[in-house]
């Protein structure tokens, strides 16, 4: 293991990243993970160390990275909780919560509850959030140039619906259960990108 005080700046070292990667790919292998998990896990440990720092506390990081990965929208319905999983890899569960809002929040993943107020978690940099992101500036740009032509404007909340129905009933790229969460979602991403186009056709 490298620890911090070896290097002046550990983020920017790609030996600290090889090694946090070869230490992860132990554990997950020690607790018998499914190599396709373990491959998304690690990507996203490599992704994190690269960009931030490595943990003070490496089991409970590895452990919340995974469960990130398994926690996939299209892994719905997954009923297992973050309980359970930190029982299974025998760690506290506020240690994983805590790593869990962590590479979350700076590698900015979108997180989608169900009913039952469970996570599931959007990677940025994923085939989902490519789509609604692609889906609604298709869809906003659209609606300014109508807008241009013909003068009348469709309200963002009409507008959000009928992205998400889209993105959840023809496109199926994220599943009904999560069709509140992401109609708020696409209400503040139609307002920003309406916003962007309308600053852009005024020259700002």
């Amino acid at each position: 293991m490298v620890f911090r005080d070896e290097y002046e700046d550990l983020a920017a070292n790609p030996m600290v990243v090889v090694n946090m990667v070869r230490d992860a790919h132990q554990f997950f292998k020690e607790n018998k993970i499914e190599e396709s998990y373990q491959m998304m896990a690690l990507d996203l440990i490599r992704r994190y160390v690269s960009k931030e720092d490595i943990p003070r506390e490496p089991d409970p990081f590895f452990g919340a990275a995974l469960y990130i990965v398994t926690r996939h929208p299209w892994s719905h319905p997954n009923p297992l909780t973050k309980s359970e999983f930190a029982s299974r890899l025998r760690m506290k569960e506020s240690s994983l919560e805590w790593y869990t809002e962590a590479i979350s929040v700076k590698l900015g993943f979108i997180t989608l509850h169900d009913k039952n107020q469970l996570p599931f978690f959007v990677d940025p940099d994923g085939t989902i959030a490519n789509v609604v992101n692609s889906v609604i500036r298709a869809s906003v740009g659209e609606e300014v140039v109508k807008s241009i032509v013909t003068g009348s404007v469709i309200a963002p909340h009409t507008l959000a619906e009928r992205i998400v129905d889209k993105l959840c009933n023809i496109v199926n790229i994220v599943p009904s259960a999560f069709e509140q969460e992401l109609l708020t979602l696409a209400q503040r991403r139609i307002e920003e990108e309406s916003s962007r186009l309308l600053n852009q056709l005024r020259g700002r």
